[in-house]
């Protein structure tokens, strides 16, 4: 019983996890996952028209030749099974602007549309968008291209402001369910092993203990009958016995856990022709290496921040670092609809330092205050170079600020006020980290809606930063 009930009760207990926690858990990943991707998807369409209308601002078109390109590159996006997946744009009215598979809707006004559930869904876009600028709605819809076939659908939608469009595309709940119930027969399927294994092992071990204690009882009631000088000799030629009988019957069942293995491996090889078997290995395989890439992300940042080491550490040009790092970064500060203004410092700008860790921590801060301005608003990066051993680096942003309570954490690793899959929250400790390696200090000023500025300052040469260590 000392062998049954432990056993029993770890094998009801890996079910009950199993059923409460791991299957509940695979069906909320894959569903964020879903969700996660038509998101970033629809960020990416409307990125499309961002570009446009940012040529529309430069001159370079005119909105309607804007508006029929955009129309034109949203209509031939299409991804997922079959390449049948899409992208459509309808109006604040609302009013389809374009869909690749209801043709017969562009133009119209939708505000009556219902679902077959009676949903207005195009309202509810309408609605989503005019208290969020984005969000999900789930209603019914034809499934791709088969008007003749209905399915639940959940949709991710962003408003463009500057057009008065909604762009979206979503994911069916059926395609979701599938993928998760291939998951979760996976699941079963190593799980099941696990608990033959489990069994099997059991098995072995109450039928060996069983007839070990049958011979021991036999044993016993010879040891009575044998003079009491021989009792201690018997006990312990028993004891080596049930020593090696142990050490064998361990043995047995290792050798066959090894053999399933094999087996198991020869039973995946032979199913490569089966396309059904294959493109469920591919699914997992596909699982498996995106969480491996993750994991990988994880770890590269860890390092990132961890290591001691440098890279080539000469005499730059400060001035010609902060060039580059604010071209690098353009782009992302026009799409932002802000101005990045440098203030170069006059005099001796020369500095020994890791040019490649110095413009990555620009960039980095940078980021970090564009995604803190409002869109029309400025980042100050400038320079000071009046003191003959040190040089500074100011970058100022009029953006929303660091709240008190965070302000004291920002510098940890993990800590981060981003949402946990924008971010690992690595970027303000890396930038300590490159700082804390040259020898100098970094101060951080802000108030919350008032902005935020970041003052590096670095010694000119690093044998003066290693006197000061």
């Amino acid at each position: 019983m000392r062998i049954i009930l432990p056993t029993i009760l770890t094998i009801a207990l890996f079910i009950l996890a199993l059923f409460m926690f791991i299957i509940p858990t695979i069906q909320k990943n894959s569903l964020d996952r879903k969700r996660e991707m038509i998101r970033e998807l629809t960020n990416s369409a409307w990125n499309i028209l961002a570009k446009l209308d940012n040529d529309v601002r430069l001159g370079v078109l005119t909105r309607e030749q804007a508006q029929k390109q955009a129309i034109d590159q949203i209509r031939s996006l299409h991804y997922g099974q079959e390449m049948k997946d899409y992208f459509w744009i309808n109006d604040m009215q609302p009013r389809m602007v374009i869909h690749p598979y209801r043709t017969d809707l562009n133009g119209r006004d939708l505000s009556d549309y219902q679902d077959p559930n009676g949903k207005r869904v195009f309202v509810e876009f309408v609605n989503v968008v005019k208290k969020d600028g984005f969000g999900y709605v789930d209603y019914l819809w034809q499934d791709r291209d088969n008007k003749n076939l209905v399915v639940p659908k959940i949709s991710y939608v962003k408003g463009f402001a500057p057009w008065g469009w909604i762009i979206g595309t979503g994911i069916y709940s059926d395609d979701v369910q599938a993928e998760i119930a291939l998951l979760i027969r996976s699941v079963m399927r190593i799980s099941g092993v696990i608990l033959l294994l489990m069994l099997l092992l059991l098995a072995s071990i109450i039928r060996q203990s069983y007839r070990t204690q049958k011979q021991l009882w036999v044993e016993e009631e010879e040891l009575k009958k044998t003079q009491a000088s021989l009792a201690f000799a018997e006990k312990m030629a028993s004891l080596g016995k049930l020593s090696a009988m142990v050490a064998h019957e361990i043995n047995n069942p290792l050798s066959g856990i090894l053999s399933y293995a094999k087996l198991s491996s020869r039973y995946l090889s032979k199913a490569t022709g089966d396309t059904e078997t294959a493109a469920e290995i591919n699914n997992n395989l596909s699982f498996i290496a995106a969480e491996a890439k993750r994991c990988g992300d994880i770890v590269k940042n860890l390092l990132q921040f961890a290591k001691r080491a440098s890279g080539e550490v000469k005499e730059t040009h400060l001035n010609e670092i902060v060039d580059v790092s604010m071209q690098v970064i353009a782009h992302s500060v026009k799409m932002k609809n802000l101005e990045l203004k440098k203030q170069l410092g006059q005099g001796d700008d020369l500095i020994q330092c890791d040019a490649g860790a110095i413009q990555q921590i620009l960039i980095a801060m940078i980021v970090n205050s564009i995604e803190s301005s409002s869109p029309g608003g400025s980042i100050i990066v400038s320079t000071n170079y009046h003191d003959p051993a040190r040089v500074r680096i100011v970058l100022k942003d009029f953006g929303a600020g660091i709240p008190p309570d965070v302000l004291p954490h920002i510098f940890e690793p993990f800590f981060s006020t981003k949402e946990s899959n924008k971010s690992m929250g690595l970027g303000l400790s890396v930038v300590y980290g490159i700082v804390q390696r040259h020898g100098g200090t970094i101060r951080v000023d802000s108030r919350t809606g008032a902005g935020t500025e970041f003052v590096i300052t670095l010694p000119r040469t690093q044998q003066s930063a290693a006197n000061q260590t």
